[in-house]
């Protein structure tokens, strides 16, 4: 009888050790923090290596930081100062995943970009790392009128101790920003060039603010009240948030702990504060943006017709449907460069820039 009480005992032991490990342990989200710059003819198929890996990965963020190789007309302040995290002497292309040296190597947590394989062998490195820590994406609204971008990000935590080192940034990405950019390997020299994932403003301190945890809850909450700037496209921002351990005095110990993003700012609520009703207003998602061979639209509406016109307003496609949600559009003729997907619902007309590229 005692055998069998002592092994239902260690049994019941067993079972709660891990039903509290599951409890406490959180799916990752991969940041991938790329430097690139105008100036660097390789990191357009550094880009292209980054994309391959990737591939239909739903868990890793990628965002873009102009530097490294000289700047550019979108490098700011904190490209800049994100340079620390080379260690030494900058280049282009380079990446960092999680902020973490994974290739003892590498003087800090960034390394170049290599080929596709080493960089989906990265990916599974930063996979298998366990995280007691999810960040809840931002549940934020977007007021048209004001442009001002309200809500928060919520963070949970397991176990694991958290302390003065732990802090959350917030950064504003945009897509789709038309420019320069030289390419050795193919086509010499873009000027419609289309960059995506940029880094734009940071809704933190650079290196992220401290959180205050609630101990008992294990939650953190971190308020967001920006405007956004004239010289951004609200319909191509988002926001991505993560978690480090920053410890300021080791570059090698400011490792990402877990991250997330929002909608894009047009796919959120809207806020009508101090305003009226937006009318007239339907939702359009579009991806894979940047497309290839063809990019799937939806909407929360019955899509009734479809038109895509290029840079020179020039309508190149129409398409009229029985009311569908979602449709697709085969690019894979279309020239390179930006297009603007017009959709027309009951609830009105959306618009959304779409990349082309082959």
């Amino acid at each position: 009888m005692k055998k069998t009480l002592l092994v239902s005992a260690l049994l019941f032991a067993l079972l709660s050790v891990q039903a509290q490990d599951e409890k406490q342990t959180y799916t990752r989200k991969i940041l991938l923090e790329q430097f690139t710059t105008v100036n660097c003819g390789w990191c357009p198929p550094g880009a292209d290596r980054i994309t391959s890996a990737i591939g239909t990965a739903t868990n890793i963020i990628w965002i873009k930081h102009h530097a490294g190789f000289g700047e550019d007309f979108l490098t700011n302040d904190i490209h800049r100062e994100l340079l620390a995290l080379y260690g030494g002497s900058t280049f282009a292309p380079a990446m960092s995943v999680d902020r973490t040296r994974f290739n003892e190597e590498d003087a800090g947590p960034v390394g170049s970009v290599g080929q596709v394989s080493a960089i989906r062998t990265l990916f599974a490195s930063a996979k298998q790392v366990a995280t007691y820590c999810k960040v809840i994406a931002p549940e934020i609204t977007y007021n048209p009128s004001t442009r001002r971008v309200s809500g928060q990000v919520r963070v949970r935590f397991g176990d694991e101790i958290w302390d003065a080192n732990t802090r959350i940034t917030v950064f504003l990405i945009e897509d789709s920003i038309v420019g320069n950019q030289n390419d050795y390997t193919d086509h010499g020299n873009w000027t419609n060039y289309v960059h995506m994932g940029t880094v734009r403003a940071a809704l933190t301190g650079i290196w992220g603010d401290n959180l205050e945890v609630d101990a008992q809850e294990r939650t953190a909450v971190h308020n967001i009240n920006y405007v956004l700037p004239a010289e951004c496209e609200y319909s191509h921002c988002k926001l991505v948030a993560f978690v480090t351990n920053h410890d300021a005095s080791n570059i090698n110990n400011r490792k990402v702990l877990n991250a997330a993003e929002s909608d894009f700012l047009d796919e959120v609520p809207q806020s009508t504060a101090g305003v009226g009703e937006v009318a007239g207003a339907a939702r359009l998602r579009l991806y894979p943006n940047p497309a290839s061979n063809q990019v799937v639209l939806e909407s929360d509406g019955e899509i009734e017709s479809v038109q895509l016109f290029n840079a020179l307003g020039q309508q190149v496609y129409q398409s009229r449907l029985e009311g569908a949600k979602q449709t697709a559009v085969n690019t894979s003729l279309l020239p390179q460069g930006v297009y603007v997907v017009r959709i027309r619902t009951a609830q009105g007309v959306a618009e959304r820039r779409l990349a082309v590229t082959h």
